[in-house]
């Protein structure tokens, strides 16, 4: 009996001697699998990723997008899927209303790399500049607005290169992609949309000298300088530091940050200066940086705050269709009457879900916003807003 159990534990000391000289070769095999790929592999794919979904958009050929996802799964069908319904929502946005882009650039940045060993997940921040220009223009003016938007990727390592597993970001064109059904199998974009608006016969907008305010009225033009500070596209701001205002809690990830962006540009004292009052105030809490009263950063109580405290006048409600209807009594879109400062509130159906400030006008009078939660700096109003059931709410501060 005593000599079986001495039996029994030699063998598992020599059962543990081989366990121990086999894990430093399976740590060894990971950290190897790891150090193959550097920084710099994972650097230049995601730029080519970037730059090739750019070009996309202008030459339709899909095929060499296609090549960078792994479509053998679900996750990535459906990032693929959900590129493809943004190529064609973009191209027939600017296809109706006479627009042509003559530059889709990003500058993708990586924030973090989590090796795990044949996959990675990748945070990516992705800084976007558009330009466009209006068609049948015989010196067409120039007009460009920016983006911002971040990324999750989930990368499979495959001979020395990588496939797309899943790219998950909140996308500012999420609403305009709903109309479209897409077929993996097709290998070329079709062609966009014909035109369908005349904003050319626009009156263009004169930015207009705004006049000194008294303390606690409304200074539309540092409202604007305000939004474009702190608007999160860091191209648009020459790099300035901090990207958000510090003083203020950020909601993104927490119900959203529109809001609390737009209750600022209005009435922080380095932005449109508004007296607080009403219900509509900002709150500072030790350790956790200014928070705001429901109608500072709740997107329904705002809109409701401004219309019935008098701070605003509701100039038009309705879908993209109604804002541009001509008749005897209106005969420009009902668009051309805002300002700079003025506020567009979107709703789904009855709920209003974001707010956005009018902090330019393109070389054709179109408005343009600033926005937080995905960050847009002047941005077309009603980009990104193509699902029938939005309706705009344009109003004019006073």
């Amino acid at each position: 009996m005593r000599k079986a159990i001495i039996k029994n534990f030699i063998l598992c000391l020599m059962c543990l001697s081989l366990l121990a000289n086999n894990i430093p070769l399976v740590y060894a095999n990971n950290e190897h699998s790891k150090s193959s790929y550097t920084k710099e592999d994972y650097n230049d794919y995601i730029h080519s990723f970037f730059y090739t979904k750019n070009q996309t958009f202008f030459s339709g050929d899909l095929k060499p997008i296609k090549e960078f996802y792994d479509t053998t799964q679900n996750h990535g069908k459906y990032s693929l899927d959900h590129e493809i319904r943004r190529f064609r929502y973009l191209r027939d946005w600017a296809s109706e209303r006479g627009i042509r882009f003559t530059e889709i650039s990003s500058k993708p940045s990586i924030k973090k790399i989590t090796d795990k060993g044949h996959i990675a997940n990748i945070r990516v921040d992705e800084e976007y500049i558009f330009k466009y220009v209006y068609e049948g223009e015989e010196n067409p003016k120039e007009n460009q607005f920016g983006v911002a938007l971040f990324h999750n990727l989930r990368l499979k390592k495959i001979n020395k290169s990588f496939k797309i597993c899943n790219d998950y970001y909140l996308d500012c064109f999420e609403d305009g992609l709903k109309a479209y059904n897409i077929d993996l199998k097709e290998n070329t974009l079709p062609k966009p949309k014909p035109q369908k608006y005349d904003f050319t016969k626009l009156p263009k907008k004169d930015i207009l000298e705004y006049k000194e305010v008294k303390k606690g009225s409304y200074n539309r033009l540092k409202a604007v300088e305000y939004a474009d500070r702190y608007c999160g596209v860091t191209w648009a701001t020459g790099n300035k530091t901090p990207k958000y205002n510090k003083k203020y809690k950020n909601f993104t990830g927490i119900g959203g940050n529109c809001t609390n962006y737009i209750s600022q540009c209005l009435g922080d004292s380095d932005g449109g200066g508004l007296r607080h009052g009403s219900g509509w105030h900002s709150i500072n809490v030790p350790n956790s940086g200014t928070e705001g009263s429901a109608a500072w950063v709740n997107a329904d109580a705002f809109k409701n705050h401004l219309l019935y405290s008098g701070k605003g006048r509701l100039v038009k409600k309705g879908s993209f269709n109604d804002l541009i209807k001509i008749s005897e009594n209106n005969t420009n879109p009902y668009f051309e009457k805002l300002e700079l400062g003025d506020i567009i509130a979107y709703a789904k159906k009855n709920d209003i879900d974001h707010n956005a400030i009018i902090t330019n006008f393109d070389s054709h009078g179109y408005p343009m916003i600033n926005s937080h939660t995905v960050d847009r700096y002047h941005v077309p109003f009603d980009l990104g807003w193509g699902d029938k059931d939005i309706y705009f709410h344009l109003i004019h501060m006073k």
